[in-house]
């Protein structure tokens, strides 16, 4: 082996470069310096005063040591191209949130991302119906000419129960699986053999402890089998698909839960409104026909008392419904947020302003109680609304040692409550009778203080027991 003598081959913008020959001097073995300043051609120049088997001794270790840091290189080009694709479909996966709130579309983004940005051949996707404890919706996407997407039968129901599923395994551990033999992915035949996986990695998707669903990813027509680096790889996708699908159930659901409510206090509102005040209305009125009826008509008579306990029935009945459509997290906020609503919805403008003061210790108080407060402060701003012609409401509600108190006051043209009370059978006293009933339900009271051009104050009291 030899060296060429310094100034052996210049270059006109590159400097000297000294070139490692064979012993035969056909081919050159190792660039060993490009020379660009003075230094570097002294170091060559000593190297080539060496003696030839020291020589070549530090040249091996120095090709050992390039060789080495080649490697290094490499791996660190591979793992940075990783970290780059996992941005990369990180970002394409918040993109996809943002421009849709369905979540199917979420679903088909997550597997044509697999399969075209990753270069997988294919994913197939299956997400957890809680209720039911099934794994179903399956849908896999394909990579390559004809890429498509696809879902597998309706009927494809996979059980989570099945011991014998790696798929429910990993899904119940949280930890991805890289299969590498043949060992079938489901433990039920007919699945096993619409999914056809062998050599695969399934990867739970997971949020915050609670299972979404499962992803599957193989390479079967390439025959390139997956490493522990496409495991990792593909869970940092899972990762992330867990929150894109997380978020976007738990945004329809809230939606979903929102809109229910929003019907069932509809329906209670139309109840209470229209027809358990006729069925109050003919409570009372058959009441106080029976009253005044003479002894003589007994067939009339006998009807009457017939009609009676039934519509004190219904009457309950429908109680008892109103209370069970509304929902149990009426807390202080809500009651003020409601009150305001049915105001808008009852009184065309101008309507009367309302006040509003509640006690944060509204949210301790029994479901019962507060769902009781609220029809009672509904009734009465219903009454303001069509007989107080009042300009101003205001609802005070406060919680003291023993007992609640709850005060509803007008500056309307108020009324004489012993003259409009006295038989039971005025408009306006329907509802201060269901207020009354309710109060004394609980235990507690409704007083009423009112006079002509003095407006009307409603006053409840409900002990704490």
């Amino acid at each position: 082996m030899k060296i060429t003598k310094p100034g052996g081959i210049p270059h006109p913008r590159r400097g000297i470069i000294y070139i490692i020959l064979t012993n035969d001097g056909r081919r050159p073995l190792l660039t060993l310096a490009r020379c660009y300043n003075r230094h570097v051609i002294d170091f060559a120049h000593s190297q080539a005063a060496l003696d030839p088997g020291d020589e070549r001794e530090s040249l091996l270790r120095r090709v050992a040591d390039l060789e080495q840091l080649n490697d290094a290189l490499a791996a660190s080009q591979e793992q940075l191209e990783r970290v780059s694709r996992i941005f990369h479909v990180t970002h394409a996966l918040a993109v996809a949130m943002q421009s849709s709130g369905d979540i199917s579309e979420i679903h088909e983004r997550v597997l044509t991302l697999i399969t075209t940005e990753l270069g997988y051949e294919r994913a197939v996707l299956a997400m957890l119906e809680p209720y039911d404890a099934v794994l179903t919706g399956w849908l896999y996407s394909t990579s390559g000419p004809g890429a498509q997407l696809q879902q597998m039968p309706h009927t494809a129901r996979l059980p989570t129960d099945n011991e014998d599923s790696l798929l429910v395994a990993a899904l119940r551990s949280g930890t991805p699986l890289l299969v590498t033999d043949d060992r079938p992915p489901t433990g039920d035949p007919q699945m096993d053999a619409m999914l056809g996986l062998c050599g695969y990695v399934v990867l739970p998707i997971v949020l915050l402890g609670q299972p979404l669903g499962i992803l599957i990813v193989d390479s079967p027509l390439g025959g390139r089998l997956l490493t522990v680096a496409d495991r990792d790889l593909l869970q940092h996708v899972a990762s992330h698909a867990a929150v894109m699908i997380g978020g976007i159930q738990v945004v329809v659901g809230r939606a979903q839960r929102l809109a229910v409510e929003e019907e069932r206090n509809r329906i209670a509102l139309e109840i209470h409104d229209t027809i358990s005040q006729q069925l109050y209305g003919i409570t009372y009125t058959i009441g106080a026909c029976i009253r005044q009826l003479p002894e003589r008509p007994e067939v009339v008579r006998e009807q009457l008392l017939y009609l009676m306990p039934q519509a004190q029935q219904a009457a309950q009945a429908l109680r008892r419904a109103i209370f069970d459509l509304w929902p149990n997290d009426l807390d202080a906020a809500r009651f003020k947020d409601e009150l305001v609503g049915y105001l808008e919805e009852i009184a065309p403008p101008p309507r009367p302003q309302l006040f509003l003061q509640v006690d944060l210790a509204f949210d301790l108080l029994p479901t019962l109680m507060r769902r009781q407060l609220y029809r009672i402060a509904q009734e009465a701003l219903n009454n303001v609304v069509k007989h107080a012609a009042a300009r101003q409401t205001k609802l005070t509600l406060l919680r003291q040692t023993t007992e609640v108190v709850m005060r509803i006051a007008d500056n309307g043209q108020g009324f004489d409550p012993t003259d409009a009370l006295a038989d039971g059978t005025s408009r306006g006293s329907y509802g201060v009778i269901s207020m009354r009933e309710r109060a004394e339900a609980l235990g507690g009271q409704l007083r009423i203080d009112s006079a002509i051009g003095a407006g009307t104050t409603i006053t409840v009291t409900l002990p704490l027991r």
